[in-house]
């Protein structure tokens, strides 16, 4: 396994609390410890690993969940989310267009395994039905041309290169032109690893770009640096259009967390990682599954989605105050934060038993919840607690706060207050309905209003 001694450990630290009958204080503390001690030990950022664990401490200990979520999935999924952001958050595919020509231009220091990589990549396409060309860009390192053919032919696949050519632009240039006069859908051009001191050769590698114009740049990246390759992948993608990375060797490095965690800091994709020397052994990195094997977490997509699928129910006590009438732009806030993460606001509505109100409505909401979340938190509690206070100097004051206009905050107020209508209109006709204390239609399932309650 990718990572294997990484996987142990934080496999080891979700069975701990797994067992456990109750998830306490202690327990998230001691999870926190052996986190960090995984991380750490892989070659992961300092900052990061804190910054991390404190994001996970902090969700796993104050936030109130509904009873239909135990808390130890809902700290499972707060250390996939926590580990999938480390990991540059969710993967880009590499842009291929099909029915076209694409041209990729692969970069790298020296000995990072690009040239393998190339290879790989050719098996990958190849494999998914492309037709493909590859062109040997580097007359440097003895040797690579013949290794080229040796990794690529017997996928019959042609090696396009000269290594007789001394001019690394006319070499480039001569045989993608000769490549272009076949019908490939994918022409890949290896060229000569160089480092990000090596000024010259840096410079050499934006002509060769400019000179190309390739669809895609691919940065292929030694596992093996750690926390190194932040500083080689951050020269490359200043040099060039850094669109993708692959990160190679990852099967014998205790650095590889280091090395994922650093490469995603400059904001470019990971799209694939090598597992070892054999063409096959190559895959597409998908962060959430790539965060699955290393919890020992098979289905952590679908246990992800459980608990957001959970926590979009709406929060019981907030029910019970908008059943009095209580609908206040702080009940508004709160559901702000679980529904931009969680799921749509229409869904929400319809889980209250209030599934009449017009699409047109819902649509303007959802469209606006960025806009209405600024808002918000520019609002002082009382303002959000007490909607009708807010007229037109503090209308003016939320406007400047927000960076949004004087006619933006109208339209959310008039949302809100067409939103507190119906459910007043609601309200009446479950007052109409209502035939004992709970089990009112239309409300969630399960949910029974309390026996002291009153309309």
């Amino acid at each position: 396994m990718v990572l294997e001694a990484l996987g142990k450990s934080l496999d080891s630290a979700i069975r701990k609390i797994r067992r456990l009958p109750k998830v306490d204080k202690d327990a998230i503390d001691a999870l926190i410890q052996e986190l960090q001690r995984a991380l750490l030990s892989a070659d992961v950022k300092v900052e990061i690993v804190f910054e991390a664990t404190e994001n996970i401490k902090k969700e796993a200990m104050n936030t109130k969940l509904s009873s239909s979520i135990r808390r130890r999935d809902f700290i499972i999924k707060i250390i996939h989310d926590e580990l999938v952001n480390i990991l540059g958050g969710k993967s880009t595919p590499i842009r291929i267009k099909p029915n076209k020509l694409n041209i990729i231009l692969m970069v790298g220091i020296q000995g990072s395994g690009k040239t393998t990589t190339v290879g790989k990549l050719a098996n990958y396409y190849k494999s998914k039905g492309y037709t493909i060309g590859v062109v040997c860009g580097d007359n440097f390192r003895p040797g690579a041309y013949e290794q080229l053919k040796q990794l690529c032919e017997p996928q019959n696949v042609k090696v396009y290169g000269n290594p007789n050519e001394k001019n690394t632009i006319k070499l480039v240039l001569k045989q993608t032109k000769l490549a272009l006069k076949q019908d490939y859908n994918i022409i890949i051009i290896d060229t000569a690893g160089r480092h990000k001191e090596e000024k010259e050769l840096m410079k050499e590698i934006q002509k060769i770009e400019a000179v190309v114009k390739p669809d895609e740049v691919i940065l292929v990246i030694d596992g093996t640096l750690g926390q190194q390759a932040y500083n080689q992948a951050l020269a490359f993608s200043k040099a060039t259009h850094l669109g993708a990375i692959i990160v190679t060797k990852l099967d014998g490095t205790a650095k590889g967390g280091g090395a994922l965690s650093a490469v995603a800091a400059t904001n470019a994709p990971i799209n694939f990682i090598g597992i070892g020397e054999k063409i096959d052994q190559f895959e597409l990195f998908e962060p959430t599954r790539f965060v699955g094997t290393l919890l020992g977490v098979p289905d952590l997509e679908g246990l992800v989605q459980k608990v957001q699928d959970a926590m979009a129910e709406p929060d019981q006590e907030m029910v019970k105050r908008m059943m009095r009438g209580k609908f206040t732009l702080e009940d508004l806030y709160i559901q702000l934060k679980a529904i931009k993460k969680m799921g749509r606001l229409g869904k929400l509505l319809g889980m209250m038993g209030i599934g009449n109100i017009p699409d047109e409505a819902k649509e303007m909401a959802e469209q606006n919840l960025d806009q209405w979340e600024v808002v918000l938190n520019s609002m002082t509690q009382y303002e959000k607690e007490n909607p009708k206070i807010i007229k037109k100097s503090r209308k003016r004051r939320l406007a400047i706060g927000s960076g949004t206009s004087y006619t933006a905050i109208n339209k959310m107020l008039d949302q809100y207050n067409q939103m507190k209508s119906m459910m007043k209109k609601f309200m009446k006709l479950r007052k109409k309905a209502k035939k004992g204390r709970g089990g009112l239609p239309g409300l969630p399932p399960g949910f029974e209003l309390p026996k002291d309650f009153k309309f």
